[in-house]
């Protein structure tokens, strides 16, 4: 059969800001079933990629994309990686996509609107509730995430403040102002928000995204490091923490200095938590994302001193969304 009469493989983009819970979801899909020969493609902000690690899926058609925001231009890694695999012979079934936390999903949602071989089945923008208000208005995630939300088809809204609390309301009439037509589904379990799912998404026809909201160049960062040594958890926690009011997002598989086994960091919402890694082999490596200037590269400097004593190895890298 020629590739222009194959049938459209349809595209889901899985979008949210930093830390909403876009990895556990998508894990969560892939564990209720999905066509066996789908594509999965995950970007992570920084160089090291912790979210492909994160996800229960091991296959040739992983597609690791680091150094860099993905939703920047229709050009580029992404489309390339995409049109690659629709011209295989066994090309995939379903394609998925989770976008970096400061991506706009409506770009990566234009790769499969002037696609001859794609189909947009839907755009999911997980929210963290406890988070909403301060993105909404702060003026540097404000802009990114209002155009998250503008993009989607579905919103999956985690850790809703209680009905007696008048954010609650108000976050639901915001969503209703920027995006009239989107599907709101509230979940603190994400099985929960597949129990009416099919398999995976039908596909939608004539799908009108409601964007583009501009979103600023240049304003984040990223550092990526690679330790050699058992970090000390409460030196980190503590560092982070003084930083929060830069820093967005860290996560990381690290070796501590009083466990025996490896360690998930994630750093979210101005909250640091730590989970069993399980018998993960390999070194310890954490990325920070934050905002661009100097309050970030004193937190690069204080990462480093930690390091030193424990010689650790340091690389760093810039990216923008």
């Amino acid at each position: 059969m020629s590739l222009n009469k194959r049938p459209k493989v349809p595209l889901t983009v899985i979008g949210g800001f930093l830390g909403a819970g876009k990895t556990t979801y998508l894990d969560a899909l892939i564990r209720r079933g999905i066509p066996d020969n789908s594509l999965i493609v995950i970007n992570d902000f920084g160089d090291i990629n912790i979210d492909a690690e994160l996800i229960d899926y091991c296959d040739e058609r992983m597609v690791m994309l680091n150094n860099g925001c993905i939703c920047c231009t229709l050009g580029g890694t992404l489309a390339e990686q995409l049109a690659k695999a629709m011209r295989l012979h066994d090309c995939p079934e379903a394609v998925f996509i989770e976008t970096s936390g400061v991506a706009d999903p409506a770009r990566i949602a234009d790769i499969a609107r002037i696609s001859n071989r794609l189909e947009l089945a839907e755009v999911i923008c997980l929210v963290d509730g406890n988070q909403a208000q301060r993105h909404r208005v702060d003026p540097f995630t404000a802009e990114i995430w209002h155009a998250q939300i503008c993009a989607a088809d579905r919103i999956l809204l985690n850790r809703l403040p209680p009905k007696d609390n008048p954010e609650a309301a108000q976050l639901m009439a915001l969503f209703r102002q920027l995006n009239p037509t989107v599907r709101i589904e509230i979940t603190d379990q994400t099985e929960t928000a597949l129990a009416t799912e099919p398999l995976w998404p039908r596909a939608i026809n004539d799908r009108q995204l409601i964007y583009h909201i501009p979103v600023s160049q240049g304003n984040w960062q990223s550092i990526s490091l690679s330790m050699k040594a058992p970090v000390d958890p409460q030196r980190l926690q503590s560092l982070l923490l003084e930083y929060r009011d830069v820093l967005l997002r860290a996560k990381g598989f690290l070796y501590r200095q009083d466990r025996p086994h490896c360690q998930l960091l994630q750093f979210s919402g101005g909250q640091v938590n730590w989970l069993s890694a399980g018998a993960r082999a390999g070194r310890s490596q954490l990325v920070c994302i934050g905002r661009k200037g100097s309050r970030f590269d004193a937190l690069v400097d204080s990462l480093l001193d930690l390091g030193k004593a424990n010689g650790h190895q340091y690389r760093y890298s810039n990216s923008m969304a």
